[in-house]
């Protein structure tokens, strides 16, 4: 039953696809007209010839008859010369258009990428999404020159073969009807094929695309444990199963071609069987026969390439959907309207109640979660791995939306502010450093790249204890960084990460395991440039190494997903509880 559903849906769907991606062709629509109009020249070119077929043979070379014998070949001359103008012209005028068709469908996932909340891109692998916003796009594109072209071309010139043979031999012609229902079922049913197979293709390509970019940024793990062989397997694995996708494609592909010929043949050897052999009262002239047998054979031509364009056009239908199916993703809520009065906040922060749960989590990570952090005060979680600290400080920048609870900022709910406004308050500086492959001084800069000047970026780098170093690269701050800032060390890379805190000059301040993976030099100079960076801000810690936030005013410990102690280290200590053992654990650790 639903596979019958599924069937008679799929035309619906089909048109609703073609209607979304004409929305884009029509602001350039006079253009686009220009290039069918031309298409459309140049397809009624074909059943010309067809019909200077019989006076060509007739007057020519029957008759003999001199006006004939002159202005055929000037006219097939023409013909041809507005045949390769009109080519020109619907190319040139089909790749404009097309060109900026792409650019606005690309414009359109760029902006619902950007906007889109964490939540997606915690589910959807980011290979998938480059693959849809690149790939999948110039895939839709190039399909819908190509099938769009076509179509209209072929459709024209099918047509007016068609009514030239009519003219010509109306009772020969209906013999033709008989394979049209044959041909399109057999279409129908390829297509049907088709679409699933470029489906799970897409799919698949997407994974091995995704697994591929892991081992490449992961290299240097893969050697470290030897696991290239391993690796080498997998992608292997991937790798097949896209070629046994692709020969599906081809399998399925392939058969029309051949069985819609042997149709056509078939027709077309009866219809000249026919008109050889019936008694006609009037019967064709050698030259209205051979012009009814190349309208035929030009009929048969613009067939092939009509069918050779179901692939591309199923192709072209999966792109669709996957490039419409990323444009449709719901954006980040932001239904805030307040903005801070003064611009910034003083930095008092209250969770009440608060729970959390992620989608493909059967436990919350927060449950019942309260916590009021004074303006200016610092505040570390700690914690086992899966406690919640982590999620609780992406609640406040609302990387992720309140599901229980409010939370609050200055005593107002963070959804009653603008994401801007809320966002603009925080700075992070986290273990994984997001640096970008650009200059350090724009990796700086992006603290707050619309206000920053050189001197506010080299202030920055000094106060972050980064400025010895940066001025001893190759090219000062003009140096590329590579990606992911692969050409510093991770103490380098933490401290840019702090000049652009520096930069931004937020009131709250996250510092998640920002130096849990550094060695002991490394962590001496970040940690000065985070005492530097803290003075006179709310500074909420994700503390790994517990010995680094013994002398903050308050440590807050959670155990799933609950805060179970608060107070300062010297008070938890005295307890003897969750704390007394993380600590005592750490201690043996070092």
């Amino acid at each position: 039953m639903s596979k019958s559903r599924a069937k008679v849906a799929l035309p619906s769907r089909d048109f609703r696809l073609y209607g979304r991606l004409m929305s884009y062709v029509m602001p350039y629509k006079w253009y686009f007209i220009l290039g069918l109009a031309l298409v459309g020249l140049f397809a009624l070119t074909t059943p010309a010839v067809a019909v200077l077929m019989k006076p060509l043979l007739d007057g020519s070379f029957v008759e003999r008859d001199p006006r004939y014998i002159l202005w055929t070949p000037i006219i097939l001359v023409i013909l041809f010369a507005i045949r390769g103008i009109a080519s020109y012209l619907h190319g040139v005028c089909m790749s404009w258009v097309l060109g900026y068709v792409v650019y606005d469908v690309q414009l359109a996932m760029i902006d619902r990428m950007i906007a889109l909340p964490t939540r997606f891109y915690d589910e959807f692998p980011a290979a998938q999404i480059m693959q849809r916003i690149s790939a999948d796009v110039n895939e839709l594109a190039d399909t819908a020159s190509t099938v769009v072209i076509t179509v209209i071309r072929e459709s024209l010139t099918i047509i007016g073969l068609l009514v030239w043979i009519f003219i010509l031999d109306w009772i020969l012609s209906l013999t033709l009807l008989i394979a049209t229902p044959l041909i399109a079922m057999l279409v129908s049913f390829v297509a049907r094929r088709l679409r699933v197979l470029y489906r799970d293709f897409m799919q698949m390509g997407g994974q091995f695309l995704a697994h591929l970019q892991e081992v490449t940024a992961y290299h240097r793990l893969v050697k470290l444990y030897q696991k290239q062989d391993y690796e080498r397997e997998r992608l292997r694995r991937y790798a097949n199963r896209v070629r046994q996708l692709k020969l599906k494609q081809a399998v399925a592909n392939h058969v029309t071609i051949p069985a819609a010929e042997f149709i056509s043949t078939v027709v077309i050897a009866c219809t000249v069987y026919f008109s050889l052999t019936r008694d006609l009262t009037d019967p064709l002239t050698v030259g209205g026969f051979v012009s009814f047998m190349a309208a035929l054979a030009l009929i048969s031509s613009s067939l092939k390439k009509l069918l050779r364009i179901n692939e591309m056009l199923q192709r072209g239908l999966v792109a669709a959907e996957r490039v419409f199916f990323l444009i449709d993703q719901n954006t980040e809520v932001d239904e805030g309207q307040r903005s801070f009065a003064d611009g910034k906040v003083a930095g008092h922060i209250a969770f009440d109640n608060v729970s959390f749960m992620y989608s493909k989590s059967s436990k919350s990570s927060l449950e019942n979660v309260s916590l009021q952090i004074d303006a200016r005060q610092t505040i570390a979680l700690v914690g086992s791995s899966g406690s919640g600290k982590s999620t609780l400080t992406s609640l406040i920048p609302r990387l992720y939306e309140l599901q229980e609870g409010t939370l609050t900022i200055d005593g107002v709910d963070v959804r009653d502010y603008t994401l801007a406004q809320v966002r603009k308050q925080v700075a992070l500086v986290s273990q994984d450093i997001f640096l970008f492959d650009d200059t350090v001084a724009a990796n700086i800069a992006y603290g707050d790249i619309d206000n920053t000047t050189d001197e506010k970026i080299r202030a920055a780098a000094k106060a972050a204890y980064a400025l010895d170093f940066i001025e001893k690269l190759p090219d000062g701050f003009d140096t590329m960084i590579g990606e992911r800032g692969v050409r510093l060390s991770g103490g380098q890379k933490q401290r840019i990460a702090i000049a652009r805190a520096f930069i931004k000059d937020a009131p709250i301040l996250i510092f998640d395991e920002a130096t849990s993976s550094l060695d002991t030099t490394s962590e001496f100079q970040v940690r000065k440039a985070l005492d530097a960076l803290g003075v006179g801000r709310t500074v909420i810690i994700v503390a790994h190494r517990l010995s680094s936030i013994e002398k903050v005013d308050r440590i807050c410990v959670l155990h799933e997903g609950q805060i179970v102690e608060d107070g300062t280290h010297r008070e938890l200590m005295a307890l003897r509880g969750h704390y007394y053992k993380l600590y005592t654990v750490y201690s043996e650790e070092l």
